[in-house]
């Protein structure tokens, strides 16, 4: 694999190495402007990021551990577990001790949150109109096998 003066300057270790030429810099600053966008348009439906992330999760897995969860959103178990809990407080999610090992606690979706679901797509929706209005197809794959070689890469 050739590596050029991009890869070169993109590395910490380079004397040229600087935020703009880290890849890491600026996705950084695009997941943080993406947060406090759709924070802004979640706030008004007594939603945020991490809830969407967790309603989005169950919606694909009828059931999952809070660890899991935990996983698939790239949060430590303790976070994810206080928030579940708050979930649960919001009747958003219900939780059950597992059948086969009392040690897990299994999560699943209410309706209140199913029908919050579809709420936060409508306003994730506005912001990924708004950020990929101008790109195409094949850029949009291209930046999702990249993103996820990377995450793959650091896992």
């Amino acid at each position: 694999m050739k590596r050029g003066k991009i890869w070169r300057q993109a590395n910490p270790t380079d004397l040229a190495f600087s935020p703009e030429t880290s890849p890491f810099f600026h996705l950084s600053r695009l997941v943080g402007l993406y947060h406090l966008r759709m924070d802004a348009h979640l706030k008004p439906i007594g939603m945020d990021v991490p809830r969407w992330r967790v309603i989005n999760i169950l919606h694909e897995h009828e059931c999952a551990t809070i660890s899991t969860i935990a996983d698939l959103a790239v949060i430590r178990v303790s976070t994810m577990t206080k928030l579940v809990y708050r979930m649960e407080g919001e009747r958003l999610v219900s939780t059950a001790v597992s059948s086969t090992d009392g040690r897990v606690t299994e999560v699943r979706l209410t309706e209140k949150g199913r029908n919050a679901l579809d709420q936060v797509r409508s306003k994730a929706g506005l912001i990924f109109e708004r950020a990929f209005h101008d790109i195409e197809d094949a850029d949009i794959q291209t930046f999702m096998t990249l993103t996820r070689k990377i995450y793959d890469n650091i896992y």
